[in-house]
């Protein structure tokens, strides 16, 4: 059977790579403003940008002026140099050996973000950011907000159990670690950023259940009141009050709130600066908070 020209054409691959060059001499004629515009509306895609970086020196130095980068790691094993903690997820994650060369790459950041995939070996279920601003003389201040799932509120309004089951222990290793990443990624940064969020989840298995976020002092509080108090009502109307609960995330199939089947998450937010010995100060952590922290992993 004979083949036509066009088909005959189409597996030349002289053809093909007369098609490419016609391509790139296309692309060589945008002016360097779009172009740009182009590499803007991709910033999420680090991965095409670092492509991108490597086609030519124009485009390596268009690249260089994006000013905001998020880049995927795995988490950092402090214990064995530069070894890492198996990720639960099967994604595309940057290697920690890479991040010198990138920063070269990026050599005009401003904002950085950082996400630690989730690890299978933290005992306790977290979601923490870090926020670091870098003031003059390389000063750096951070803020440490994080909440940690620290047991389970279940009942019903005909039940008489004690509803609220807290875990005995929590880990903390978690913060130590995103610590420990910042340490090894401040000597590479680029002198103009100004601004590092380093963010950690590990929300696996916290299942369809509602979620409560409270305060330290606010969750002794509640432990007080059901020690009190069994009437079912009488928690609903205190987990309720905005007062006492900074977010609750409702089971979306238990609108009558028929029974309570709730994980309950115990906030913290500590701020400190980079020298000075950690010194911390307490951070009133916002509803709006604990969304964006949420949000960031869905």
């Amino acid at each position: 059977m004979r083949r036509s020209k066009s088909a005959k054409q189409s597996h030349n691959p002289n053809i093909t790579v007369r098609r490419s060059e016609r391509l790139a001499d296309n692309f060589k004629k945008l002016p360097d403003d779009l172009i740009l515009k182009i590499l803007f509306k991709i910033q999420d895609d680090t991965k095409t940008l670092i492509r991108c970086s490597t086609v030519c020196k124009n485009l390596h130095s268009l690249v260089s002026k994006i000013d905001t980068v998020s880049l995927k790691f795995l988490c950092p094993n402090e214990g064995d140099g530069d070894d890492v903690l198996l990720c639960s997820q099967s994604h595309h994650h940057i290697p920690q050996v890479a991040f010198p060369a990138l920063m070269k790459v990026f050599a005009n950041l401003n904002f950085l973000e950082i996400k630690l995939c989730s690890f299978p070996s933290s005992s306790n279920l977290h979601v923490s950011r870090l926020n670091c601003v870098i003031g003059d003389c390389d000063s750096i201040h951070c803020e440490l907000i994080f909440a940690i799932q620290v047991g389970v509120l279940s009942s019903t309004r005909r039940g008489r159990n004690i509803p609220l089951k807290l875990n005995g222990k929590f880990d903390t290793s978690f913060a130590e670690t995103m610590m420990f990443f910042l340490k090894k990624m401040v000597p590479h940064w680029p002198k103009t950023l100004k601004k590092v969020v380093i963010l950690s989840a590990n929300m696996q298995g916290s299942g369809s259940r509602g979620k409560v976020f409270i305060g330290e002092e606010e969750l002794d509080n509640f432990v007080d009141l059901i020690s009190t108090s069994m009437v079912y009502e009488s928690w609903l109307n205190w987990l309720n009050n905005p007062k006492n609960v900074t977010y609750w995330s409702k089971d979306a199939q238990n609108d009558e709130h028929s029974w309570l089947r709730e994980n309950v998450w115990i906030l913290y937010g500590l701020g400190f600066p980079w020298v000075k010995d950690r010194v911390t100060t307490d951070i009133v952590v916002m509803e709006s908070v604990v969304k964006e922290l949420l949000g960031a992993f869905e």
